[in-house]
């Protein structure tokens, strides 16, 4: 073996190390740019979900927001959920909670009659 030759195996052994690397980066920056594409797809998706996720995911993110803070998550729960609520039914649940503070005393006037009523019953059939 004479020395061009030793130096030519050694440039060939060099020159495949080198290729290798290059392929190895190659390989390894496309697939980090494939993972980037598909953490970027990922939160896109959650974030989607987050602005018109309805009424569950509107609680869920109020709750860990609320537990993130160290409040009540329950009330935070109520006001993610409130949040998330378009405008017909935040009006449908007002309208129906001021008519249940109106007819309250109406049902429990109702109910107050019809006790002495069966009071009335019960005493004339004995």
């Amino acid at each position: 073996m004479t020395v061009s030759t030793a130096v030519a195996e050694l440039n060939a052994g060099e020159r495949l190390k080198n290729c290798g690397e290059r392929l190895a980066v190659a390989v390894i920056d496309r697939l980090a740019g494939i993972a980037a594409d598909k953490v970027d797809d990922l939160s896109d998706q959650v974030e989607k979900m987050a602005s018109g996720g309805g009424l569950k995911l509107g609680a869920i993110f109020g709750a860990g927001n609320a537990l993130m803070a160290g409040k009540n998550p329950v009330i935070g729960a109520m006001k993610g959920a409130w949040g998330a609520l378009g405008t017909g039914p935040k009006i449908a649940i007002i309208v129906g909670l001021v008519l249940l503070g109106v007819l309250s005393p109406v049902a429990l006037l109702l109910l107050l009659v019809g006790l002495l009523v069966a009071a009335i019953v019960s005493a004339v059939k004995n």
